[in-house]
């Protein structure tokens, strides 16, 4: 079953009043373990966790391309883009990447 806020604070409330955690679990139908790890983000903070809160999106050079372009109508290119954020340590280049492939030396010359 899906926890919400109002499952969440049942949950805390239960554990207060000292029920065990294996009867939540079944009244709520998650696991014993989803119950324990609910219960233990609330004392580290002082207030019940809020679920979904740390999504963190992270955007690469061609996607902040198309959000700066529609966002502030300014066209700048990723490779620009991408130059920033490595000069910011926010991007890095792949070294599997820059290194010379074994294989392209015995590719026939073309015309």
């Amino acid at each position: 079953m899906k926890l919400n806020k109002a499952r969440v604070h049942w949950i805390i409330r239960q554990k207060k009043k000292g029920v065990p955690t294996k009867e939540i679990a079944q009244a709520m139908k998650i696991t014993s373990r989803r119950v324990q790890q609910v219960w233990r983000a609330y004392p580290k903070t002082g207030r019940e966790p809020v679920l979904g809160e740390n999504i963190h999106y992270r955007f690469g050079a061609r996607m902040l391309e198309v959000v700066i372009r529609k966002r502030y109508k300014v066209r700048i290119s990723h490779n620009r883009i991408h130059m920033y954020l490595k000069a910011m340590d926010l991007a890095h280049e792949n070294e599997k990447k820059q290194s010379r492939r074994k294989w392209v030396r015995y590719e026939r010359k073309h015309k």
